[in-house]
């Protein structure tokens, strides 16, 4: 998992901070929280992919959170992406981005899918979930509450070479929670691998004021 600040500046850019945008690198995708002006220069200077983006989540309809959207997702269509690209946010969120759309002039090569998401509506994901909790902001605003489903246990070296089992795919099998046959006997992943391992959370709080059941919410995450 890799976390990246984009833009930790507010209301408007500076000239060594962008505004709003954070990046969530984890189980093979990009998630985007919020996407202010000049996000996809900040992208284009990081390690990451502007094309592995896969989920866009914006908290609120102050500019400094989405007025770098258009220019994103007419990049994304002009390298050609065919990907589905899917875009979360408070009510009105699908009217938005059809302005965005309309006034940008561009032929989207790829499908968007909009999500309007209301206070305490989770959003299971493969490995993941998302939860949209209200923040205190003089717009409606919403924070996200990343939450990675538990690992498995790290895999017991010596227990495996114990039961004679071989490195390799097999080793890779029973770490992703799969049965194998070895020696005509049946190895569950249990056998070699310790107690499951509580996934990462990571809450995102963009403008607001002090919330005081926030901190007692996100007490557990990292």
């Amino acid at each position: 998992m890799e976390i990246v600040f984009l833009g930790t500046g507010g209301s408007f850019p500076s000239p060594q901070r962008g505004v709003s945008s954070v990046a969530l690198k984890t189980h093979g995708e990009i998630l985007l929280f919020d996407c202010g002006e000049g996000t996809q220069r900040q992208l284009m200077r990081s390690s990451l992919s502007f094309m592995g983006i896969t989920k866009i989540f914006i908290t609120h309809f102050h500019g400094d959170h989405y007025l770098g959207l258009a220019g994103l997702l007419q990049t994304m269509a002009l390298n050609g992406r065919t990907k589905d690209l899917e875009i979360f946010g408070p009510k009105g969120t699908e009217q938005l981005v059809t302005i965005l759309e309309r006034i940008s002039y561009y032929s989207r090569t790829y499908d968007l899918v909009l999500h309007e998401m209301r206070e305490n509506q989770r959003e299971q994901f493969e490995g993941y979930s998302v939860t949209a909790i209200r923040l205190d902001h003089s717009i409606p605003t919403l924070g996200y509450l990343f939450e990675e489903d538990d690992r498995p246990g790290k895999f017991d070296m010596n227990a495996a070479r114990v039961l004679g089992i071989p490195p390799g795919p097999l080793y890779a099998k029973l770490q992703n929670g799969e049965e194998i046959v070895w020696n005509e006997k049946v190895i569950e992943p249990a056998m070699v691998l310790g107690p499951p391992r509580p996934g990462r959370k990571i809450a995102i709080a963009m403008d607001t004021k002090p919330i005081l059941k926030l901190p007692e919410r996100i007490k557990d995450f990292d």
